[in-house]
């Protein structure tokens, strides 16, 4: 392969399948959707009875709704490979066509020189995607491992917690907390925070993280 560009497209009909079967296994919540108790009630007896209610009028769709749970609940460390095939690929990419030479301000100081190359893209939860597929990606790579190393530890603690909610209270957001012991792999966890859930989302990011000159 002489470029980027042609990295993508040679790797093209592969991705495009992992998120067909990405949209496969995410495609079951949408049962979910709609199913949600709302009231202008007060805590109490009334509330209580508005909720009885509700739930009898809604009981088919709250059993479709626990059963589209259990059936995404027992697919998700499958979900999770798929994403964690689509974080490799886009992650190879950079290591060997990324051209970014300098690391933003702010980040970390775990984050050395040789990580300049992930230093790219828009900023989620403060975090360059660069960093986001590079940390998410080592994390799926490595779930069995004992601890995750840095500095995907330092990039994890951002996603976890610079989320923008509780003021100056710190919330831990279980989505990326390394700590929360009933998540495997936080591969689609993070693929779903970068919006990446189709191939056209997925392309048009790795296309600014590879330099996007490449491409006019």
């Amino acid at each position: 392969m002489q470029s980027a560009k042609d990295y993508l497209s040679l790797t093209e009909s592969a991705v495009r399948r992992l998120f067909d079967g990405i949209d496969s296994y995410t495609s079951v919540l949408k049962a979910i959707t709609g199913v949600t108790f709302v009231t202008s009630e007060p805590y109490g007896p009334a509330q209580d009875a508005e909720y009885e209610a509700w739930k009898v009028a809604n009981e088919r769709k709250l059993a479709e709704a626990r059963a589209a749970e259990r059936e995404y609940l027992a697919e998700s460390f499958a979900l999770d490979t798929l994403c964690g095939a689509v974080l490799q690929v886009a992650e190879k990419a950079i290591e060997i066509y990324g051209q970014n030479e300098e690391i933003p301000k702010g980040l970390p100081q775990t984050i050395k020189p040789n990580l300049s190359k992930f230093c790219v893209g828009r900023l989620v939860r403060t975090v360059p995607i660069g960093l986001v597929i590079y940390a998410a990606r080592n994390q799926h790579t490595h779930f069995n491992d004992e601890a995750l190393r840095e500095p995907s530890v330092s990039i994890f603690k951002l996603l976890a917690t610079k989320h923008g909610y509780g003021g100056s209270q710190e919330i831990v957001d279980p989505a990326f907390d390394l700590n929360n012991q009933g998540t495997l792999s936080f591969a689609s966890n993070a693929t779903a925070l970068i919006g990446w859930r189709s191939y056209d989302n997925y392309l048009s990011d790795m296309r600014i993280l590879l330099s996007e000159q490449e491409y006019r």
